[in-house]
């Protein structure tokens, strides 16, 4: 009786602490700059190389004086670039520089949580079990990586344009969302999702507005390089148009699984920062990639105009069209986000951070195994790279087979969260005035 009660007083403690935001603020620190620095430091300083030291290196060749794209090849976008000079600008040394970029890092996380609740708020669901879906992914899928790359950095630039575009700031999330772009490009697919919005409510000044916002801050992003060197910026996108298939990609997992069974033959290339694979059928699948990619994106974009016509017919006075509508567009941002992940030619581990702050804030069916496969799948991640990735570059069985396993729950994940809708009927009733109350 005494254990009960002891368990009982301890769960209740425990319910009223996960309902403060401090709680979660105080466990994402822990778990920045705890576990992930501790991470970092036991396992590079055993294998190498150290984090941080592409980042470094490149902020130390804009110190002495040299410019991106004009006096020596770089594959980040500037707003990437900006991000790296930050901590640079207090530590030009490694590990330091990488703390402080751990703290840079630590702080779009934060302002990540912040975004959730008020989300979670916005469209009804537990800010509770957003923020412990969160937490979990952040842990798990992303990994520490989330530590080592600036990728979460573009993945928050999006929940917060987002953010202001459902609080009503239209021109700040066409404005944020042209940043998350200018760092990273796989939010550029994000802003048809947000024009359909405005198209099918006929907001058309609004949409114009937006659009101007987008192309300003893009255009304040690249002038310098505009000035001084017009063509530099285009070293930047042929370097990613003329990069090969990834042997992560879900293409070149595929391929390579093949080779395996003994269905097809690959060679590998190392080239442009990463490990790609070559054949006839490899270089046909990263040339029709875009091609691929873009056929399911106007796929998903003509759903999401079904949907929200749908539920903007939807007289039912019981029923909140805004909150339903609004939980459709994140649902779709979602999805377009995972399109991009899924169906193109390249796909790094860091990548996973993308759908991290999204993902929990879903309200659909199936949305406790979406988390639980997309955990499963940062698992295989992580065995993958950093533990085994050099096995996986000579084909070894297990790592072969665990990346396209990871590549095959992603593909589920997408596809649940595709079909997925919110609970029906009574229980969608119950499920809703159940989180209200938890929130």
């Amino acid at each position: 009786m005494n254990f009960c009660h002891i368990y009982k007083k301890i769960c209740g403690k425990l319910s009223k602490l996960v309902q403060k935001t401090p709680f979660w603020i105080i466990l994402h620190i822990v778990l920045f700059l705890g576990v992930f620095l501790l991470w970092s430091h036991v396992f590079y300083d055993f294998y190498g190389p150290s984090p941080g030291a592409v980042e470094k290196n490149i902020v130390l060749q804009i110190f002495e004086g040299q410019i991106p794209y004009v006096d020596f090849e770089c594959e980040y976008p500037p707003i990437a670039l900006l991000l790296f000079i930050i901590p640079g600008l207090f530590f030009r040394a490694l590990p330091s520089y990488y703390i402080a970029f751990t703290v840079e890092m630590l702080l779009f996380d934060l302002l990540a949580i912040f975004l959730i609740i008020f989300i979670a708020k916005r469209i009804n669901i537990s800010k509770v079990k957003a923020l412990t879906a969160y937490t979990l992914l952040i842990a798990v899928a992303a990994s520490p990586l989330v530590t080592q790359r600036y990728d979460l950095a573009p993945a928050v630039m999006v929940l917060a344009a987002v953010a202001a575009f459902l609080a009503g700031k239209n021109k700040t999330a066409w404005g944020v969302l042209a940043l998350g772009v200018t760092a990273k490009v796989f939010p550029i697919v994000v802003a048809p999702v947000f024009a359909i919005w405005l198209l099918i409510k006929k907001q058309y000044a609004r949409l114009f507005k937006g659009i101007a916002a987008f192309a300003g801050v893009t255009l304040l992003t690249i002038i310098p390089w505009l000035i001084i060197d017009a063509k530099s910026l285009g070293s930047l996108l042929t370097y990613h148009m003329d990069r090969g298939l990834h042997a992560e990609s879900t293409y070149g997992s595929f391929i390579i699984l093949g080779q395996h069974f003994g269905w097809t033959s690959v060679n590998w290339d190392f080239s442009f920062g990463s490990f790609n694979i070559t054949s006839g059928l490899a270089d046909n699948l990263a040339n029709a990639s875009f091609y691929i990619m873009g056929a399911i994106l106007l796929l998903a974009y003509a759903l999401f105009i079904y949907q929200l016509r749908k539920s903007g017919k939807n007289k039912d006075v019981k029923s909140n069209s805004q909150v339903e509508q609004e939980t459709v567009l994140i649902r779709y941002v979602a999805i377009s986000v995972l399109v991009f992940l899924l169906f193109n030619k390249v796909f790094s581990a860091q990548y996973m951070a993308w759908f991290c702050p999204l993902i929990p804030l879903l309200n659909i069916r199936y949305q406790n195994l979406i988390v639980a496969l997309l955990l499963i799948a940062g698992v295989f991640t992580i065995y993958i790279y950093p533990f085994n990735y050099i096995e996986f570059e000579y084909y070894e069985n297990l790592p072969v087979l665990i990346m396209a396993n990871r590549n095959i729950l992603l593909i589920i994940v997408f596809v649940l969260v595709f079909i997925g809708r919110k609970p029906q009927g009574k229980n969608a009733q119950t499920y809703n005035i159940n989180n209200m109350i938890r929130t």
